[in-house]
């Protein structure tokens, strides 16, 4: 018996469609069947196809894109900071103060008062705040601000007391407390592993404030065109289901407008042991949420001077920065992921954090030959030639943020030197070597527009088109190739090739309507041009 033809329950026509499908690169229009991609076309082919019940949408000649998929972020973070104090319009530690007061004028009955996003490289007097400025903005209430890098907190006075950090306090492991020279007293800056002698103090979320921030963080991410994130929301076992029943519930009941792939800080083998099991008992996350993979962290930052180089560092002699882990920690956690046959992906932004990464990546790899997952590491910043060869050996996956090309530029070369700084930032030599790249924000950190993330892929310039010719202009990378790193790079990155990336039949439904091609047009206005629409599984969410 002959079965009717699939008729399309929606057809998008008079496209200009960049399917970044090799075999079909350009169409006029689509046809979907539910979630998924139906088929692409000319207008002619795909109209020819809609029934009485399938719905019509004239495009009117807007390019149509595949969804932008941010490879590495933290939503949870986004809208928490988004909730919370805004730190990054500050300009001077009394910018900081004054929105921190404002802050609690506004919230006086707040138990704690968080901000994130302050930058000092930014600050008309490069220095860090300390206790005595956040005692300003309180006394009586905790406050615990985060840098924009997520690496360096500060802590006011009443914070540090009850956290009893104090003279006779010892720096934990991987970690530090800034103090004062004649004292020895902190000074409220915490370092790495020192961040959370206080944050372990801070209310954990209900799962109904962990809602209200995914809420207002991924719609924000969705007006943007973003898609798809895999963002590093699971951090330890102790706020650990919490999280994984917030996300559960906004998927559930509908409310999730974006997919996402959560990536899980899991910083012993305890909390790994854990997190394993917890992988097999929970209860499906539903169709827009899956697990991804272990995320570590071997460093800090460059603007914060704990990106673990092997050298030191130019402008600070004192020191080459900070790993979190031991060579034997980190082989330990590796392999255990590696045994499981789950995905790991691992910050490293100093050459010194690189080597130990892929010193662990080598040995599991020996250890596991059944290890399929793909190996990655998240920002890649200051490498060496070397380095980049190996990563192409051993099939590294490398998730660079072109957006942070724009603050760094500024100051790379007096932290690591010209030399070390020619191969760093690395992204069209690791493209020459066939290292597969995917495009992320690490938002908050900077901001997760993926256009504003093309703009600096293409002319390594910050916003106000310095340098001239680009910083490094020989690592610029053509408009395609910037395109191809938040789209199909970021979904190679997470095993998902095969459903996102591109446009063509059979793959889901998730693409962005703007009103030009981001390929064609100068890439500044690149930084002005708004979406128009954003679909997921055919769903517009905004």
């Amino acid at each position: 018996m002959m079965t009717k033809p699939v008729k399309p329950t929606q057809v998008f026509y008079n496209a200009k469609i960049i399917t970044l499908d090799q075999t079909h690169p350009e169409a006029e229009a689509m046809a979907l069947e539910g979630d998924q991609i139906l088929a692409v076309g000319t207008n002619e082919k795909i109209k020819a196809l809609a029934g009485e019940e399938t719905e019509t949408h004239d495009l009117e000649g807007q390019v149509v894109i595949p969804g932008f998929n941010d490879s590495h972020m933290h939503l949870i973070n986004l809208g928490q900071g988004m909730d919370g104090v805004d730190l990054t319009k500050a300009r001077s530690i009394s910018d900081l103060v004054r929105l921190g007061q404002e802050y609690v004028d506004k919230n006086p009955d707040h138990a704690w008062i968080l901000g994130r996003g302050f930058n000092d490289e930014t600050f008309e007097t490069k220095a860090l705040p300390t206790k005595a400025d956040l005692d300003q903005i309180s006394k009586t209430q905790p406050v615990f601000f985060t840098r924009v890098c997520g690496h360096i907190c500060v802590a006011n006075s009443k914070a540090l007391q009850m956290a009893r950090l104090d003279t006779t306090t010892p720096n934990p492991a991987g970690g530090g407390l800034d103090r004062e020279m004649k004292t020895g007293e902190p000074t409220g800056v915490l370092r790495e592993n020192a961040i959370d002698l206080v944050r372990s103090l801070i209310p954990s979320p209900t799962i109904d404030d962990l809602k209200r921030v995914i809420r207002i963080a991924s719609q924000a991410a969705a007006s943007l065109g973003l898609t798809s994130v895999q963002s590093n929301d699971l951090h330890g076992t102790r706020t650990l289901i919490n999280r994984l029943e917030a996300y559960g519930q906004l998927a559930e009941s509908g409310e999730l407008p974006i997919r996402v792939e959560l990536q899980s800080t899991m910083s012993t083998p305890e909390e790994l042991k854990t997190y394993l099991e917890v992988r097999k008992t929970h209860p499906t996350l539903g169709t827009k949420v899956t697990l991804g993979p272990l995320k570590l962290f071997t460093d800090g930052s460059l603007g914060g001077r704990t990106a673990a180089l092997t050298h030191p560092y130019a402008d600070d002699p004192t020191t080459s920065g900070m790993a979190i882990f031991t060579q034997e920690e980190l082989d330990e956690l590796v392999l255990m992921a590696a045994h499981a046959n789950l995905q790991v992906a691992i910050h490293a932004i100093g050459d010194r954090a690189m080597d130990m990464v892929m010193d662990s990546y080598e040995k599991a790899k020996a250890a596991e030959p059944g290890w399929t997952a793909r190996p990655r590491i998240i920002h890649a910043q200051i490498t060496r030639y070397d380095q980049l060869e190996r990563m192409a050996r051993l099939g590294i996956v490398c998730d660079i943020q072109p957006i942070f090309v724009p603050t760094d530029l500024h100051f790379v070369e007096s932290r690591v030197g010209l030399e070390s700084s020619k191969y760093s930032y690395a992204w069209k030599t690791m493209k020459e070597l066939g290292i597969h790249t995917a495009g992320g924000s690490d938002c908050p950190v900077e901001s997760c527009n993926p256009l504003w993330g093309m703009h600096a892929a293409i002319t390594r310039q910050d916003q106000g088109r310095y340098p001239k010719e680009g910083w490094h202009p020989n690592e610029r990378l053509t408009p395609q190739e910037a395109l191809a790193l938040f789209t199909t790079g970021s979904a190679y990155a997470a095993h998902e090739e095969d459903i996102k990336g591109t446009l063509r039949a059979g793959k889901l439904a998730d693409f962005v309507v703007l009103p030009e091609d981001p390929t064609k047009i100068d890439p500044e206005k690149l930084l002005t041009v708004k979406v128009t629409a954003t679909y997921v599984g055919g769903q517009r969410v905004f």
